[in-house]
């Protein structure tokens, strides 16, 4: 994991060099704005560029300032913290922020090459506001609990998790929706709401997990318990020395007319779980070639 750090290093200095482009633009046009007398006089002559040259000014300005404030939070939290102990939800998180604030700053200076003030255009638009925020009062709730997990370590991209009946790795954080990506491929949406309200079980915080494995036989198969876990448990003398795997039961799932079905249960460590599920799929199916 040494290469984590240097990852966001490098997407850091990427937004660096993009953050210095935009102080030399603000800079030349602040300059012609203020300063140069022939600029100044040619915007006079044309209607609404005044404005608009304004507007932009105020949009650059504030964007130069939110990209610095989180640059330095980032820099920071990067020297500061150790590699075992980054928290990529962070660095999403204020991300998400200062996309959030450049988008006010954006209606503002929007606002602003109309010819109007935005404090005083919000302002007289409070009731539509205010029903606005009731009828998109789920989405604001979303992305409220969306910060939260950004910012708290309960889940992290990478994790593994399991969430009512759906289990899989988290792929990414938004402010309205978790990105799931299941065990067979699909990717689910979760609402963040749901995440934080909901019983979810995250793989990074266990240090061992019981694993199910279900097989079938025909009812005239005589094959018991005992012989199932007599055959199979040599097979797994060095794990289970090793503690590898930490139990090992053998039951019955159910016993159907046609059918009786087993089911094993194995105590591992969740990083095994794709190793050990391979190895079990293997004698599972000796077990039964065996006894056909």
């Amino acid at each position: 994991m040494p290469q984590v750090k240097s990852v966001f290093r490098i997407a850091e200095n990427k937004k660096l060099r993009i953050f210095i482009l935009k102080v030399l633009v603000y800079s030349v046009l602040l300059y012609l704005s203020k300063v140069s007398k022939p600029f100044g006089e040619w915007v006079k002559e044309v209607e609404g560029l005044s404005n608009i040259i304004n507007a932009f000014l105020f949009l650059l300005g504030a964007n130069i300032l939110i990209s610095l404030a989180r640059m330095l939070t980032a820099r920071i939290y990067l020297r500061k913290q150790k590699e075992e102990n980054l928290h990529p939800n962070f660095l999403l998180g204020i991300a998400w922020i200062s996309n959030i604030l450049n988008s006010i700053v954006f209606i503002s200076a929007l606002i602003m090459a109309f010819g109007l003030r935005p404090f005083e255009f919000l302002t007289s638009l409070t009731i539509v506001a205010a029903a606005i925020a009731i009828v998109s009062k789920e989405y604001i709730t979303n992305t409220i609990n969306g910060l939260i997990i950004m910012f708290t370590d309960q889940f992290s991209l990478g994790d593994t998790i399991k969430i009512n009946d759906q289990k899989g790795i988290i792929k990414d954080i938004t402010l309205l929706n978790t990105v799931l990506k299941r065990d067979d491929g699909l990717t689910m949406m979760i609402p963040n709401n749901l995440m934080l309200s909901t019983h979810v079980i995250n793989y990074r915080f266990t240090d061992r997990k019981d694993v199910e494995f279900l097989f079938e036989v025909p009812i005239e198969t005589q094959l018991s318990l005992k012989e199932i876990k007599e055959k199979i448990e040599p097979k797994l003398k060095k794990r289970l020395e090793s503690k590898e795997i930490s139990k090992f039961v053998v039951g019955l799932d159910g016993v159907f007319k046609e059918k009786i079905a087993f089911k094993l249960i194995v105590g591992i460590a969740p990083e095994r779980e794709p190793e050990i599920r391979e190895e079990f799929d293997e004698i599972l199916l000796e077990l039964l070639y065996d006894k056909k």
